[in-house]
Parts: structure tokens; sequence; C-alpha cells
């Protein structure tokens, strides 16, 4: 490795006669020191960075117990001193220390590499400490598959509930401050919103404590803090199931203040048309408010008289019969979308365009729906959302004697755990298209206040 043509013979090394030294004109040579055996300056060609050559100091000798010589690093020429004052750092003293250690049969070249395993291993865990719940949260999200309206949820729950945490390491939120938090939740908001946040936050945390953690670091974040809620307050999380709906006696007052909603609009063809066909369309299939407001046209197939749901809460796309009045209020819609269609030709403005190619794409195509709720509401006085149509359907189904797998089916419930439900009592499309129309007769026969005896329901208290 030493370049013949720059012949060196060992000297006192001092910083002068080090910085002579020329650079190697090919490879590197070295050159050794006279007043300490061991010690050695490596010379390499001259760069950009060094135009007078790096030069290296290096300490080579075997260690005791060894069979060969090391290299270990002292320093680059100029970092230290070759000679200092008693007790400050310098060449000598720090190649007087690596000669000691080689005696001792220690190799410091292992001890650096330890050190700096150490270091980085610290770095790590000091870079996981800083992760914010706001960062553990995006890479939640990123990497779970959530559907858009549980990512909704999670987001509303991070930027509004917890929103003074976002910024704060996940590390120091603590179970006293998620037990305080849940608390003013409950009070402020509802028990409801409170359940949600605290929720989040602890998918949030074991999902951070499993994306970050290592053997050597199980619990990067410590405890998850929901966890002294639950010590405090064991059914936190049990929230009360909602059970809203229409009884017999209030479907007629409903459905008619529904169907005078286009009565609020200058046009047959706007917003409040549209929505009265959305919640009579709920209330007469048991779908949810986002699979009935986003059921797409490409999906209604009226000649074979089924329609067909997607990206359902469980998961599966979910086929279901069209009924008579169902089939009426999909027509409704078509026509709609026709007259939608002209008004765009004839005025093509930004919004008649927009409003022809949504009535193009979907049944209805909105999920705000307030305003007529409402309307609805200071006309009849009944606070009835969406869902509540849903178990309106699911009250009425089982009044009208619909078995307990039917209305499942309908409702597109899954029936995990229950092995006759899962493997043997198969509901088709087809087994469900007189159970639809059952259920349309018995609700529109009190809604419409029909006297033709289409069903027999039971009585009220019966029920």
């Amino acid at each position: 490795m030493t370049d013949a043509t720059i012949p060196q013979d060992p000297f006192k090394f001092t910083q002068a006669r080090l910085n002579a030294l020329p650079p190697a004109k090919g490879k590197r040579y070295s050159v050794k020191d006279t007043d300490q055996p061991g010690l050695i300056c490596v010379v390499y060609p001259a760069s950009a960075t060094y135009p007078d050559g790096l030069k290296v100091l290096q300490v080579r000798s075997r260690p005791r117990g060894g069979t060969n010589a090391i290299r270990v690093k002292v320093c680059n020429l100029g970092e230290l001193p070759i000679t200092a004052l008693k007790g400050q750092p310098s060449v000598r003293s720090r190649v007087a220390e690596i000669l000691a250690k080689l005696r001792e049969g220690i190799n410091p070249n292992d001890e650096l590499r330890q050190q700096q395993a150490e270091q980085r291993q610290q770095a790590a865990v000091d870079q996981v400490a800083s992760i914010t719940l706001g960062d553990a949260f995006a890479e939640y999200v990123v990497t779970k598959a959530l559907r858009k309206q549980t990512l909704d949820g999670y987001q509303r729950a991070i930027d509004r509930d917890l929103k003074a945490w976002k910024d704060k390491p996940l590390k120091d939120i603590t179970g006293a401050m998620a037990v305080t938090r849940h608390a003013e939740l409950s009070k402020k908001a509802s028990p409801n919103v409170a359940m949600r946040a605290m929720q989040v936050l602890r998918a949030t945390h074991r999902f951070a404590t499993e994306f970050y953690g290592t053997e050597d670091n199980e619990l990067p974040f410590g405890r998850c803090p929901v966890d002294k809620i639950n010590k405090i307050q064991r059914k936190w999380s049990q929230s009360k199931p909602r059970t809203g709906r229409l009884s017999v006696d209030e479907l007629a007052p409903w459905l008619t203040a529904v169907r005078n909603l286009p009565a609020h609009q200058k046009r047959s063809i706007g917003d409040w048309s549209r929505v009265a066909v959305y919640l009579e369309l709920i209330l007469l299939t048991c779908l949810r408010r986002r699979e009935a407001a986003y059921l797409r046209w490409e999906d209604v197939d009226l000649r074979r008289g089924t329609y067909t749901v997607r990206a359902t809460k469980n998961g599966d796309d979910h086929t279901l019969p069209i009924s008579k009045r169902v089939r009426q209020l999909f027509e409704q819609r078509q026509q709609a979308a026709t007259e939608l269609a002209e008004v765009a030709k004839r005025q093509p403005t930004e919004r008649n365009i927009a409003a022809a190619e949504l009535a193009e794409t979907y049944v209805i195509g909105t999920a705000q729906i307030q305003r007529q709720l409402d309307a609805i509401e200071a006309e009849t006085g009944l606070k009835i959302g969406p869902h509540d149509l849903r178990r309106t359907w699911a009250s009425m189904a089982e009044r009208a004697g619909v078995g307990g797998y039917g209305i499942k089916a309908a409702l597109n419930h899954k029936t995990t755990g229950d092995v006759t439900g899962l493997h043997y009592a198969q509901v088709t499309v087809e087994d469900l298209r007189p159970i639809m129309q059952q259920v349309e007769d018995a609700i529109l026969r009190r809604a419409e206040q029909r006297t033709d005896n289409v069903v027999a329901l039971r009585s009220e208290a019966a029920a």
C-alpha cells in the first residue's frame, strides 16, 4: 500500500513536519513516529476537499492475545494538537490510551462499534419518543384500510375532540389526561362523543406501539392511557343503543310531510323532490343513509327487478328486489334525470350541467338533508333521521311476521357466530322479494291510511 516514489523514513511527529508531508501520488502511504511505537500517519492522494492529501493519524499494533496487528484511528491531522499540557487532549495522550487498552487485550475498534450502535439505538428511541399523536394517526390511516365514513369519523375525533393533543408526543399523554378529557367530552358534548374520541386514541396508541415498538423497546410510548379509564369506568365504551323509530301512528303524518317536501321548491326537479324520494326510499328498503344516497343507476336493473348496493358496511355487495312503490320512486328519479338533462341542454350553466351529470350517475346523489328534516320536524313534531327509518322498517317487518333470518338478510346483517344462519338458512334475492313487498304494503297501508287488508299487523301493545 506504500507509494514507493515517496520514501519516508520514520521521524518524531510534529505538526510542522506532518503538514509538510506531500500527498500520495497514487496509493496511500504511511509514515512511522519514532517517539511512540505504533503511531503512524497515513497520507492519501490530493482531492478537492484535501488539496494537500488527507492525513490520518492511527495506531497500528497487536492487542494482547491477538495474532494480527490492527489499526485504530486516532484522528485526522489537525483535529488534536500533537502534544499538549498535562490533562489536555492531544494526539500523544490519545495514543497512550489506545496502547494501554491494546496491552489489556481490549480492541478499541470494538468499543467504538458498540458505542456507535448504542448511539444509533438511542437516536431511534429519541426519534420514536418525539412522535406526536398526529404523526401516529397519520401513519395509522395510511397503513389501515378504513372505510371513508369510518375515516371521516376518526379524523373528526382527532381534529375536534383531541385537537389539543395532536402536536403532543404520544408518550406524554397520560392515563390521568385521558380520564379528564373523557369526562370533559361526556359533559360538554355527549357520552357517545367521549367514547368515540377515546376509542380513536386507543386504536392509534395500540397501532403506534406495534408499528414503532421493537424487541428492545416493546412499549415505546408507555401503557395506553385509555387503560386508566377502563379501571375507573368499566362500562365507558358501552354506548346505549339508539331506539328511535316511527310508531305505527306516526307513519301517516311523517310520510305526508315527506311527500309535501316538493312544495318547498320552485320547480319539480329540485333538491326537495330528490330528498322526498330519498327518505321514502330508505323507509321502504331499509338501506343505510349513504347506501341509499349513492346508489348508482348502473346497479339498478328495472327489467330484472333488482338493485345492488356496493361498499356496504360489512364489505359485501347487497342485492335487493324492487318492490312496487320502490319501482315508482326509481321511475320518478329517472324522469327527473331526463328533465335535468333537458334543462342543462337548454341552459348549459355550470350548475345545470353538474346537476344533470349527478342525476345521470346516482339515483339520489346526496346525503345532505338537514334542511328537509327540520321542515318535517316543524310540520309534524317528529325528529326522525335516516337510521330511525331503518329501525322502523325492521320493526314493521317483525310486526308483519317476517322471520329473523329474513329481517337480517334484508338489513344486510352478518350472522357471525350463528351456524344455522351462516351455513343453512341462506336467503336469496327471490326469497326476499315477497318479504320486501309484504313489509312495504304493511308500511304504506298505515302511512297512507288505506283500508285494504294487505297484511295483518299485530297491535302496538303486542309488539
